[in-house]
């Protein structure tokens, strides 16, 4: 069976049990998390099973949103920190979660994520999105309007400059004269490549439906993606996406996807999400503590916002959320905090309830 993330044929199906990944929290705040501390975690997620490890993209310290902080945090450059890894690493999938494809020209982009490709054996998953932090286009000098007309064209030059041909590009963005890359991916046509959807900074409110804007960022995904990976929750809005909304726009997708004559299959469903597990009466303390390193809001507004609780606390919120998606192909879970038993409850606890849930019964025979 092809795994989460692996390249599929159009339309085709899946039958198997999800595949779990985690992103190490090394990127909530200058000094709260050093480099040393991250490779052993990642290590020690390989070592305890998880399929693949995300780490995030920002460049600056701070995400803004309308002129106000939503987290005051930020992380190492992302290709460097995943070639890190992927040295001490042998079995798990890397990739970044996502990178902003507007701070980057496609050949660059092209060649970045072909070379981590290479030195990480094949390993590589490219989750992308069009960016959002107003402060980080204005700093570069790169126009947001118009962002996501610009990500299909680089999206464009990128896959055919993975699958080994000579690009030429003229009356766009970009002007190409006959370039190509080597080496290319070590998967034919490159890596697979996740969208994103939704923003910290979105309210992620819409009782009268899902407004138009968001309605062709969807279009794109189904059109062009191997993977959804939609933000669940707002940290400026202190709330999570409604199941109903969740439902409505994974519906989106689907339709997107059979419009383009690439069929529902041809689209996993990736549910990511921050999560703490609550082991003991001593861990809320430590968790309120790990968040307000770099989240806006008191104990409510953080239980609100993120999954906190017990491992079955958990898992039902997830399950409530994602009831009516009719199938879960991975999931990507951020701890809050950078302890390891963390790790290790997510490890022992969570990820197993949370494949029993998703498991069809067949396959538990």
């Amino acid at each position: 069976m092809t795994p989460p993330g692996a390249p599929r044929e159009a339309g085709s199906t899946r039958a198997q049990a999800p595949a779990f990944y985690v992103r190490p929290p090394g990127w909530l705040g200058s000094g709260s998390f050093s480099f040393e501390a991250l490779a052993s975690w990642a290590t020690h997620a390989e070592a305890l099973g998880f399929d693949g490890i995300f780490v995030g993209d920002r460049l600056l310290s701070e995400a803004t949103a309308d002129g106000k902080v939503v987290y005051g945090a930020s992380m190492l450059e992302a290709s460097v920190v995943l070639a890190a890894i992927a040295a001490r690493t042998e079995r798990v999938r890397l990739g970044p979660l996502v990178l902003v494809f507007a701070y980057r020209h496609p050949l660059q982009l092209a060649k970045s994520v072909a070379t981590l490709d290479v030195v990480s054996g094949g390993r590589v998953v490219l989750g992308a999105g069009i960016g959002w932090n107003a402060r980080e286009f204005e700093a570069l000098g790169v126009e947001r309007a118009g962002r996501g007309r610009r990500f299909e064209e680089s999206l464009d030059i990128v896959r055919a400059l993975w699958r080994g041909e000579s690009v030429t590009r003229t009356g766009g963005t970009w002007e190409l004269d006959d370039v190509r890359i080597d080496p290319v991916p070590v998967r034919p046509g490159g890596p697979p490549v996740w969208l994103a959807s939704f923003s910290p900074g979105d309210p992620l409110e819409w009782s009268r439906g899902i407004p138009a804007g968001v309605r062709r960022v969807l279009d794109r995904v189904g059109r062009l993606a191997d993977g959804w990976v939609p933000l669940i929750y707002s940290a400026s809005g202190k709330r999570r996406l409604g199941a109903d909304v969740l439902a409505a726009a994974w519906e989106e997708v689907g339709s997107s996807a059979e419009r383009a004559g690439r069929g529902r299959g041809a689209v996993d469903f990736v549910f990511s999400d921050w999560c703490y597990v609550l082991d003991s009466p001593a861990a809320a303390e430590r968790c309120r503590e790990a968040v307000g390193r770099f989240f806006v809001g008191d104990w409510e507004d953080m239980v609100r916002t993120y999954s906190i609780g017990r491992p079955e606390q958990i898992v039902e919120q997830v399950e409530a959320q994602t009831a009516g998606v009719d199938r879960v192909d991975a999931y990507v879970l951020t701890p809050l905090s950078g302890e390891v038993d963390q790790l290790d409850q997510l490890a022992e606890h969570v990820v197993p309830m949370l494949r029993a849930a998703r498991t069809r019964p067949e396959e538990r025979l």
